[in-house]
């Protein structure tokens, strides 16, 4: 089937900064990937988005980055995504909104995932496979804390 383009446009994206940092375990995990689903994910994201549809998301992932890091990878991994949004008057408000908000972050998170395998792909466990995100839940605290900042 042939697929349709979206009315969102990514026009770059770029990785800003990444750190990588193993953590020896006393022992050689079998199953790294037990290791990995302890792991606490940090993701934060703003947007700036311009009268002209042009729409620059920053979002960072922390991968075991709290005090006290479990064995295996340290991982953090910053990026900047610039997207347009075309024919926009043919969508309606809250279609735009999904897009230039809820789609662009869930596409950058994408191109982050992809560098934190990469980063990890000839580390002593293995590569790091970023677990899937549940976006809502994500959106939603997000709303919480600007929120709470803008009632200040």
């Amino acid at each position: 089937m042939i697929a349709l383009h979206s009315e969102i446009h990514l026009e770059s994206f770029a990785v800003l900064q990444s750190h990588y940092q193993f953590i020896q375990p006393k022992k050689n995990p079998k199953e790294p990937q037990k290791i990995f689903r302890s792991y606490e994910i940090d993701i934060d994201f703003t947007h700036q988005a311009n009268k002209d549809k042009i729409i620059q998301v920053f979002t960072k992932i922390a991968v075991n980055q709290n005090e006290n890091p479990l064995p295996g990878y340290q991982l953090f991994v910053e990026g900047v995504a610039v997207f347009s949004l075309v024919e926009a008057e043919m969508l309606s408000e809250s279609e735009q909104a999904n897009l230039m908000f809820n789609s662009t972050v869930s596409i950058l998170i994408g191109y982050l995932r992809n560098t934190l395998v990469s980063i990890t792909a000839s580390s002593p466990l293995g590569p790091y496979l970023l677990p899937p995100i549940n976006m809502a839940d994500l959106f939603r605290k997000k709303s919480e804390i600007s929120l709470s900042i803008s009632r200040s």
